[in-house]
């Protein structure tokens, strides 16, 4: 009798593990552009937005 309460509880101990190991949210998947606009979403913010280089600024600082 004492081995079956064991082995029920053992038993429903190690479900309980496991359903909550699948239940855990795992991070999200970025999704492309292309994904979100077939989702409705928005599209992406740019990782890092346009820096112009020190040879554009010179060229467009000169008088011409």
């Amino acid at each position: 009798m004492l081995f079956a309460r064991s082995f029920n509880l053992l038993t429903l101990s190690l479900v309980l593990a496991v359903l909550t190991v699948l239940a855990t949210p795992t991070p999200a998947q970025e999704l492309t552009n292309a994904e979100r606009f077939r989702r409705g979403l928005p599209p992406k913010a740019p990782r890092r937005l346009y820096d112009a280089s020190v040879a554009d600024t010179a060229k467009k600082g000169r008088a011409t």
